[in-house]
């Protein structure tokens, strides 16, 4: 199904599983998810390999503070 899905999105660049999976992931953890629970979802050996995820939303929110100025 997932061919299906991207032809009717009109995406045409390459997606793979692993890019859907990494997509779900961040998603998850951009909308609160805590990083243990996607772990498991994900079946990581390891919670350290799950901070990726952690570490892009991080960055989006970084970049979310620096819109407002001060001045």
């Amino acid at each position: 199904p997932l061919k299906e899905w991207i032809k009717s999105a009109g995406i045409t660049r390459r997606i793979t599983f692993h890019t859907m999976r990494h997509s779900f992931a961040t998603l998850l953890a951009a909308n609160g998810v805590d990083i243990l629970t996607i772990s498991r979802m994900l079946t990581h050996k390891s919670v350290i390999n799950t901070q990726i995820y952690a570490k892009v939303v991080d960055e989006r929110a970084r970049e979310a503070s620096q819109v407002i100025s001060l001045k």
